[in-house]
């Protein structure tokens, strides 16, 4: 088994294979208080119109995420763990979009 270290937005699109992404910041902080408030489901988008697009599809869902360390229009929380620590989402799906930390996950598609 070959096993790479990459790093940064160039070492996930150069990640080829079963790839894991790695991110102990926001983002990922948050996921974690929304898993442990009842989501069923996270779907990381890189794109903030893919992001309103999959929330227009799926009114359900709930939009997370920032851009440059803003909650966007529209969005139902920004990406502060604080905002999700008292929310019910019991079953809920997030649909999140961060400036830099779902980003790796969008480019890692090899």
């Amino acid at each position: 088994m070959k096993i790479e270290i990459l790093q940064l937005l160039e070492g996930a699109r150069n990640a080829q294979g079963l790839t894991i992404i790695i991110d102990v910041f926001r983002a990922f902080s948050t996921a974690c208080y929304a898993f442990g408030n009842g989501i069923q489901r996270i779907y990381p988008v890189g794109d903030l119109e893919k992001a309103y697009q999959l929330k227009q599809q799926n009114p359900e869902f709930i939009l997370v995420g920032e851009r440059n360390e803003q909650k966007p229009e529209g969005f139902d929380f920004g990406n502060s763990p604080s905002q999700l620590m008292t929310s019910n989402l019991n079953g809920k799906t997030k649909d999140h979009t961060t400036s830099k930390e779902t980003q790796g996950i969008a480019n890692a598609t090899k």
